[in-house]
């Protein structure tokens, strides 16, 4: 009999521990996933007195999604101005959260897979051309884990808005003296011209065939 209890809480320990394993893997195929995420400010430009759009995005997030983010872009004020903002998934926006920075934030019970996109900002270029660096400040990026959120670090991708006139259109210029048709606002004179050549043409060809009959 105590070989035969031996054998069935060897067993139940060999369980056991093979529950922990598949659980271990699991988890750390899920922060391995986690570990991919990428958090993106997209770059924008504008003419100097115009305005330009950019795109906050999360990328590459693993099960079970992202259920909470708060995100600041700071920006540089001297070149421009955040004059309006939107969020996506049923966030919030803040547009004026300081002198120099908009707030995103937002949450999603059943997790965000995946690509999505968090948000928009609308930037307003001041007078004179500049560029301006968009920072991000990830204050939360957790998981939609029921009870228990895990914090996700995401790569962090900034990006920059320009200020900057328009490129002129290209003039081409042509060099040398302009040929003509000769069907030009002088098509008179030119209509004169052509005539004095065909009987030019034709003369010759009436001298080579006067020419031709005496040699025969």
């Amino acid at each position: 009999m105590k070989g035969i209890k031996g054998l069935r809480f060897g067993m139940l320990g060999a369980a056991a521990i093979a529950v922990a394993v598949i659980g271990g893997l699991l988890i750390a195929g899920t922060a391995a996933a986690q570990g991919g995420a990428t958090l993106t400010v997209s770059d924008g430009s504008a003419a100097p007195g115009e305005e330009g759009d950019v795109s906050l995005d999360a990328g590459s997030v693993g099960d079970p999604g992202l259920g909470a983010w708060t995100v600041d872009i700071a920006y540089d004020t001297s070149v421009i101005t955040a004059v309006d903002c939107s969020a996506e998934q049923g966030g919030v926006c803040n547009a004026e959260f300081a002198a120099d920075m908009v707030r995103i934030t937002g949450a999603s019970a059943g997790g965000l897979d995946g690509d999505t996109t968090l948000g928009g900002v609308t930037f307003e270029c001041g007078a004179d051309a500049g560029s301006s660096d968009l920072t991000l400040t990830v204050n939360v990026f957790a998981d939609a884990t029921i009870g228990d959120p895990q914090d996700i670090d995401p790569t962090i991708v900034n990006g920059t808005f320009e200020c900057e006139a328009a490129a002129p259109d290209p003039t081409v210029v042509v060099d040398g003296p302009v040929v003509g048709t000769g069907l030009g606002a002088d098509s008179g004179s030119s209509f004169g011209w052509l005539v004095a050549l065909f009987a030019v043409v034709g003369t010759a060809g009436l001298v080579v065939g006067f020419g031709a009959q005496r040699s025969r």
